[in-house]
């Protein structure tokens, strides 16, 4: 490498590059950690770098619209027994 002018450079600056493309992707997280070998969370986060760049990108999506609506109320016995009605 440091023939071809390119200093500091380390096997972990490619899991770097590799995460974060993946997550660009976008893949989640569980695929991304599967596929790099990483098992924990605290581990993977090391190598997920969010930048300002992301954050400007996000998208928000609409969950009625792409995932059918979003039940958000609490489970209770009326709401249950209602579900279970006949």
């Amino acid at each position: 490498m440091k023939k071809a002018g390119i200093e500091n450079f380390t096997f972990h600056d490619l899991r770097h590059c590799s995460v974060n493309n993946l997550r660009l992707a976008g893949n989640d997280y569980f695929t991304i950690m599967a596929a790099s070998g990483h098992k924990t969370v605290s581990t993977f986060k090391r190598y997920n770098l969010v930048t300002e760049e992301d954050l400007v990108r996000i998208k928000w999506r609409d969950f009625d619209r792409e995932a059918g609506s979003m039940d958000t109320s609490m489970d209770t016995e009326e709401k249950r027994a209602t579900k279970n009605a006949p």
